[in-house]
C-alpha cells in the first residue's frame, strides 16, 4: 500500500481570473469565439438541433479563481431536451456517450486546457456560489467570488488521501469485479455532482474529485474498469 503521509496538493486559489481567458473580467474574445466554434461543431455531432440549444455557458476552475495547469474548460450546452427526443432517460444515455465519444477522437485546447463538453437541461439550476459565463450572450450569469479556501484543511487531506487508498488498493489487488470499481467511480462522480449545487466550486467533495482528476487517479480508474470489461469479452 502506498502512504500519503506528506501528500502536497496540485489544488490552488488564486487572486485573478485565468489572464489566459479573461481580460477585465471578460472572456477574451478569441477564446469566445473558439468555444462558440467548438459548442456548434459538438451539437451536430451529437446530433442536437439548434433550435434546441438555449445557450453554452462556462463553468467550473476557468470561470472561478480555483484554476491550476490541470484545469479544463468546462463549455456547457444548455438544452430544451424535450426538442431532442421524448424519452428524457434514453436520451440522456445518448449524450453520456456522444460526450464520451468526441472525447475519444478529439483532444482540443484552449491555451493548453482542455474543452470538456456537456449538454445540460435548461431547467436545471445554476450552479450554486460559483462563476457562470454565457457564451453567447458574452456576459456572466453569475460572477465568481472570492472566497476562503483552506487547502491545508486536515478533513479534504483526509478524503483526497482516503480515495487514493481506496482505489489503489483495489487495482493493486486486482480487483476483478468491474461492478464494485463502476459503483465507486458513480459514487465519485454523485458526490462531486451534489457538492457544486449545494456548495458551489469550493465545496469539500468537488475539490476532492479536482484533487483526484489533477493527479490521474479518475482516468486510472476508468483504464482499469475498461480493462476489465475487455478482459471478460476476450477468449
Amino acid at each position: 500500500m502506498k502512504t500519503f503521509q506528506k501528500l502536497r496538493l496540485t489544488l490552488m486559489y488564486n487572486q485573478e481570473l485565468n489572464i489566459k481567458c479573461w481580460e477585465d473580467g471578460v472572456l477574451k474574445p478569441e477564446v469566445k469565439d473558439k468555444l462558440l466554434q467548438i459548442g456548434n461543431k459538438w451539437a451536430d455531432f451529437a446530433k442536437i438541433p439548434s433550435n434546441a440549444v438555449k445557450d453554452m455557458i462556462l463553468v467550473g476552475g476557468n470561470a472561478n479563481y480555483n484554476y491550476t495547469r490541470f484545469s479544463d474548460l468546462d463549455l456547457h450546452l444548455v438544452v430544451d431536451k424535450s426538442q431532442i427526443a421524448d424519452c428524457p432517460d434514453l436520451l440522456d444515455d445518448y449524450l453520456r456517450d456522444k460526450k464520451k465519444l468526441w472525447a475519444l477522437v478529439h483532444d482540443i485546447k484552449i491555451y493548453a486546457h482542455p474543452v470538456e463538453l456537456y449538454a445540460q437541461d435548461e431547467r436545471d439550476p445554476l450552479p450554486a456560489n460559483q462563476g457562470v459565463y454565457s457564451i453567447i450572450q458574452d456576459k456572466w450569469l453569475l460572477s465568481p467570488n472570492k472566497v476562503k479556501v483552506n487547502l491545508a484543511d486536515p478533513l479534504l487531506i483526509r478524503k483526497i488521501r482516503d480515495m487514493m487508498e481506496k482505489i489503489d488498493d483495489l487495482i493493486e489487488n486486482e480487483a476483478d469485479d468491474a461492478d464494485v470499481l463502476r459503483k465507486l467511480q458513480k459514487r465519485i462522480r454523485d458526490m462531486r455532482a451534489s457538492a457544486i449545487q449545494q456548495g458551489g466550486e469550493f465545496a469539500l467533495e468537488n475539490l476532492v474529485f479536482k484533487e483526484l482528476r489533477n493527479r490521474g487517479y479518475l482516468d486510472k480508474l476508468s483504464n482499469h474498469i475498461r480493462h476489465l470489461e475487455d478482459t471478460t469479452l476476450s477468449l
